[in-house]
C-alpha cells in the first residue's frame, strides 16, 4: 500500500527494498549492478522454465535493461460464478492487463538517484461483485479501476505515474499519481490475482472512505535497516484514476503512515505493518448525527475529518528449505518460500464517520505440499466485519455483522503461467439477501 519500488544498494551485503505503486519486495544486492535503483530482470531461460512468457527477445529486453528501460504486462483474466444465495445466480467473465514501466535515470546516468515509473491498466468484461450481495467486491482485481459503471470497459487508463528522488541510499521523496490499497504480507496480497480474491483479504478496507485506489500526492520514504521501513503520504481523496488530479485538492485530503518490519522468531521470518490514516476537509456522513429534511430530501448532517487505524501480521510456522535473515519479498503477490504460514489483520475506523466499527481477518497459507508440485500454493482464510450499530444503516436495514471463508489453490504451469481456483462462502449484511457460494478460476500469465 502507498509504496514504490526503489532503493539501491552498493555492497553485496546491502538489501534492496523496491517498491513500485504498490508492490515492495526485497532482492539481494547480488541481482543488481553497481548502478541503478531497479534490479536487472531475469528474462532468459527455456520457454517452460523462464518467468517471463516472451523471454529477452534475443537479447534486446537484457539490452534495454541495462540502459535502464524496463517493461513487464501481466494478464489475468477470471471466470467467477455465484452458485447459490447473493442477489442473483449467474456467471461472468473478463480480465484486466497491467502494462508496466521503469525508467531508472540512476542507471541511464542521468540523475543520480532518479526513477520515473509509469503504469497503466486495462479492463474488459464483467465481474459478479454487483451481484454478489456483499458491500466489499469478492473479486478485487476486476474492483481496482474505478469508473461511474463498476464492470466498464477500460480501454487504457493510466493510474500511476510517479517521480521518486533518492536523496540518500536510505532517504527518498516522490510526487505523482499512485496505487494506494496495498499492504505488504507475505500470505495475503496480490491485488487478487494470484492469491485470495476477496478484498477484505487482499488489503484494508477501512481506508476505502477516505483513501482512493489511486490518488494524487507526495509521499516519503525512510529506511533505517533492511528489515524496517516507514514511508508517508498526503494525497487527494478523490479518486485519480483516469485524471491528473490537479483539480482535486480542494475536495478534500488524507495523510496515511506505513510502518513495516520484518523479523526471525524461532528462526522463520514474519513480520507486521501498522498503518493509521486521517482525512480532512471533506463531508463525511455523521452516521449517529441528526436526519433533516431538506427540499423533500433525507439529509444527514456531516463531520469534515475522519480516522482508521489498520495492522497486518505474517509468520511462516515451518519452511522446507533453510531460511536467511534477508527480508522476505512481501508484496509480489505470491509465498516465496516452501512450507506454511499464517496471517492476521485488524483494522478498525471513526465510528461517527465510517460504517466498519472493525474488522478481523486471518488464515493459513502453504506451498509446495504436494510431491513434485514445489511452487503450488494454497489458503484458507475468515474474515470478521462488525459494522457501527447506528441510526442511519438501521433506518436502512443494514445487519451489524457480515463474514467470508474463502479457499484457494495457485496452480504453476509455468514460472510465467499459473492457474488458480477460487471457493468462497460470503454472509451479507444487507437484508433478505443469503449466503452466497461463489467459485471461480482465473489465469495470470506474465509476459
Amino acid at each position: 500500500m502507498l509504496t514504490n519500488r526503489f532503493t539501491r544498494a552498493k555492497n553485496a551485503a546491502a538489501v534492496l527494498l523496491l517498491v513500485l505503486s504498490g508492490q515492495l519486495f526485497t532482492v539481494t544486492s547480488a541481482e543488481a549492478e553497481s548502478s541503478g535503483i531497479l534490479p536487472l530482470p531475469d528474462y532468459s531461460g527455456d520457454f517452460v522454465k523462464r518467468s517471463y512468457l516472451l523471454g529477452d527477445f534475443d537479447g534486446k529486453r537484457d539490452e534495454w535493461a541495462q540502459k535502464g528501460i524496463t517493461f513487464d504486462i501481466d494478464y489475468n483474466q477470471y471466470f467467477q460464478g455465484v452458485t447459490d444465495g447473493g442477489l442473483e445466480e449467474d456467471s461472468e467473465y473478463g480480465g484486466t492487463i497491467y502494462y508496466d514501466v521503469n525508467l531508472d535515470f540512476d542507471r541511464m546516468g542521468l540523475i543520480p538517484g532518479g526513477l520515473l515509473q509509469i503504469r497503466a491498466r486495462s479492463r474488459y468484461g464483467n465481474s459478479v461483485n454487483g451481484i454478489s450481495g456483499s458491500i466489499v467486491p469478492v473479486n478485487t482485481d476486476a474492483s481496482l479501476l474505478t469508473a461511474s459503471n463498476p464492470d466498464e470497459d477500460i480501454t487504457l487508463w493510466l493510474p500511476v505515474i510517479n517521480y521518486t528522488q533518492f536523496l540518500s541510499e536510505t532517504f527518498a521523496l516522490g510526487l505523482g499519481k499512485y496505487d494506494t490499497l496495498d499492504t505488504p504480507n507475505e500470505f495475503a496480497g496480490g491485488r487478487g490475482r494470484n492469491q485470495f480474491w476477496n478484498q477484505n483479504l487482499n488489503m484494508p478496507v477501512s481506508p476505502l472512505l477516505m483513501v482512493p485506489n489511486v490518488t494524487t500526492g507526495v509521499m516519503a520514504m525512510l529506511l533505517p535497516n533492511p528489515n524496517l521501513t516507514f514511508i508517508g503520504m498526503i494525497g487527494t481523496i478523490t479518486d485519480t484514476s483516469n485524471s491528473s488530479g490537479f483539480n482535486d485538492f480542494d475536495d478534500g485530503l488524507f495523510a496515511m503512515g506505513m510502518l513495516t518490519y520484518q523479523y526471525q522468531l524461532g528462526g522463520l521470518p514474519g513480520g507486521f505493518v501498522f498503518m493509521p490514516g486521517y482525512g480532512w476537509d471533506r463531508d463525511f456522513t455523521d452516521l449517529n448525527g441528526r436526519i433533516s429534511i431538506d427540499e423533500g430530501q433525507l439529509v444527514a448532517t456531516t463531520k469534515d475529518d475522519t480516522w482508521f487505524v489498520a495492522t497486518s501480521f505474517w509468520q511462516y510456522l515451518w519452511t522446507e528449505e533453510a531460511t536467511t535473515k534477508q527480508p522476505i519479498d512481501l508484496n509480489d503477490g505470491r509465498q516465496d518460500l516452501q512450507g506454511i504460514g499464517v496471517f492476521l489483520r485488524i483494522q478498525t475506523a471513526d465510528s461517527d464517520t465510517n460504517p466498519m466499527d472493525y474488522s478481523i481477518a486471518g488464515g493459513i497459507n502453504a506451498k509446495g505440499l504436494i510431491p513434485r508440485r514445489d511452487n503450488d500454493a494454497m489458503g484458507i482464510a475468515y474474515v470478521y466485519n462488525h459494522l457501527v450499530d447506528d441510526k442511519l444503516l438501521n433506518a436502512i436495514g443494514i445487519e451489524t455483522q457480515s463474514s467470508v471463508w474463502e479457499m484457494f489453490y495457485n496452480i504453476e504451469l509455468t514460472p510465467a503461467v499459473h492457474l488458480t481456483l477460487d471457493a468462497q462462502v460470503v454472509k451479507s449484511a444487507f437484508p433478505d439477501i443469503d449466503t452466497a457460494t461463489i467459485l471461480g478460476t482465473s489465469m495470470q500469465i506474465r509476459f
